[in-house]
């Protein structure tokens, strides 16, 4: 059975006027004093701490930056043997939300300041070789270090980390 051609043509019609808009007023650009955010430091974030600091922090004889965006990771060996540290910076986070996220994956939660900033350090159960500290910083930062074994604490570097990225950018 053929369709009439009018009846394809009235529904192709009225498929289009259905997805037309007309947009009114004057265009603006975007940018300083429009009303817009610069992100001035956008992905400066992993270079807050220089590798050499970073090493020294975590115990390590260097580290190897091996992911560089939204989140920055590095890869050093020492004498715990190889140890893993991540850095996060999250500018529109909260500390409460971060402290409740842990609190939901079972990590055991400690309040502590660093830097003269409020942040908490958390540790996954059974996971005596890593830690994490989370700082109130525009936002949130956090440095998190896994050791793949030996007997250094990671909660040191990591809020060696912290006190040092909170120092750097006050």
């Amino acid at each position: 059975m053929r369709r009439p051609t009018r009846f394809v043509a009235a529904a192709v019609v009225l498929l289009m006027s259905g997805c037309s808009t007309t947009v009114t007023g004057t265009p603006t650009a975007v940018g300083p004093g429009n009303g817009s955010t610069e992100f001035d430091k956008l992905l400066q974030e992993c270079v807050a701490v220089p590798d050499d600091k970073i090493a020294e922090s975590v115990q390590a004889e260097a580290v190897n930056q091996y992911f560089f965006g939204a989140v920055c990771m590095w890869t050093g060996t020492g004498p715990a043997g190889i140890v893993d540290v991540t850095f996060a910076w999250f500018e529109n986070n909260g500390l409460g939300r971060e402290r409740t996220l842990s609190e939901k994956l079972d990590y055991q939660v400690e309040p502590v300041v660093v830097a003269g900033t409020s942040a908490f350090l958390s540790r996954r159960p059974g996971d005596p070789y890593s830690c994490g500290i989370t700082a109130a910083y525009s936002g949130t930062v956090s440095s998190w270090v896994q050791y793949r074994g030996g007997n250094v604490d990671p909660c040191a570097g990591a809020t060696r980390l912290a006190e040092l990225t909170l120092q750097r950018n006050q």
